[in-house]
């Protein structure tokens, strides 16, 4: 509940006094959304960060773009190491437990049973790893790397608060100033995705005019949980119950309610298992398709804009946004 707590506050900008502002612009100052990194030889790397410290979309771009390009390339994921507790890097599989590989590492590598996905402490080692066989390596979490830059390097920025609440911590989540951000990406990218439905315990996808009436939980331990409540209220399902805890944390034993089931997102998914507290879990899916100038972009065989330009596709659309030159 601290954690929570502590996340809430970073995400509204709660702390608003002099010593929270000074603290946030040292912070702005100081930020590197650069890191070193050795980049394997002949291998393209793609790197997709965030502008918040969580809940900006990356790895749903992230999955999304792998899901593509590997009907046409030979693709490896380096997954976020947070919350795992592996050391040496290492392929994650369906069957490894959460608090090995963390629940980001592995929901991708369920939801992507033809692309190898890695995780390591060691971002070098993972890639070293990843790069084994394949053409393109996309990293998780990675704006930008030195002293070799990546061949493309997107910045994903949530379409309702691209800057969060503007404020690096402590006043803020911002990983860094905004200027520091575009200036290390190639693009900038702003997913955004419409609801499909709900999946059941028992691989049936329920449609969202389906959950609509139904006594339904909604177990979230992600940033910015708000945004799943409002949308899912936007669409007519208002859950009855709400548990939330801060981003990749666990959940305890549920309060007692009289609920069908329990939705979720498809991270959160990887810690509730197909129960929880008696009730099965179904977990939201939401339709992310990658647009071609996008898809361009990240194989090298497109140039961004300089301009603002309108990605368009059933389901979804990505701005893009070259910074500006001379960076």
């Amino acid at each position: 509940m601290l954690r929570r707590r502590v996340a809430q506050a970073l995400e509204r900008g709660a702390l608003r006094g002099p010593v929270a502002r000074t603290l946030g612009s040292l912070w702005a100052r100081a930020a590197d959304p650069v890191r070193p990194v050795r980049l394997p030889p002949g291998v393209r790397v793609v790197g997709v960060g965030g502008a918040t410290l969580g809940g900006s979309g990356k790895t749903p771009l992230v999955l999304a773009l792998a899901r593509e390009l590997a009907r046409t390339r030979r693709v490896a994921v380096v997954a976020s190491a947070y919350s795992a507790r592996v050391r040496a890097p290492r392929v994650v599989r369906p069957s490894d437990d959460v608090g090995l590989v963390g629940d980001e590492a592995l929901w991708l590598a369920c939801a992507l049973p033809s692309v190898p996905v890695l995780v390591g402490k060691d971002r070098t080692e993972a890639l070293a790893l990843a790069a084994r066989d394949v053409e393109l390596v996309i990293v998780d979490g990675l704006l930008q790397a030195r002293p070799e830059r990546l061949a493309c390097s997107l910045l994903v920025l949530d379409e309702r608060e691209p800057w969060g609440s503007g404020r690096c911590p402590p006043a803020g989540d911002l990983r860094a100033a905004p200027g520091e951000l575009l200036a290390r990406a190639d693009a900038v990218v702003m997913p955004r995705g419409s609801l499909l439905g709900a999946r059941t315990d028992q691989g049936e996808l329920l449609s969202v005019a389906a959950l609509r009436g139904r006594r339904l939980g909604l177990a979230l331990a992600i940033a910015r949980p708000e945004r799943v409540l409002r949308d899912l209220r936007a669409q007519g399902v208002e859950p009855v119950l709400v548990a939330t805890q801060a981003d990749h944390g666990r959940f305890p034993a549920p309060r007692a309610g009289d609920i069908e089931a329990w939705l979720t997102t498809p991270k959160c998914a990887t810690k509730l298992g197909s129960r929880h507290g008696g009730a099965p879990v179904w977990v939201l899916e939401r339709a992310l398709i990658v647009p071609p100038a996008l898809l361009g972009l990240v194989l090298g065989s497109g140039e961004a804009n300089q301009e603002r330009a309108s990605l368009a596709s059933p389901g979804v659309s990505c701005e893009t946004l070259s910074p500006s030159p001379g960076r």
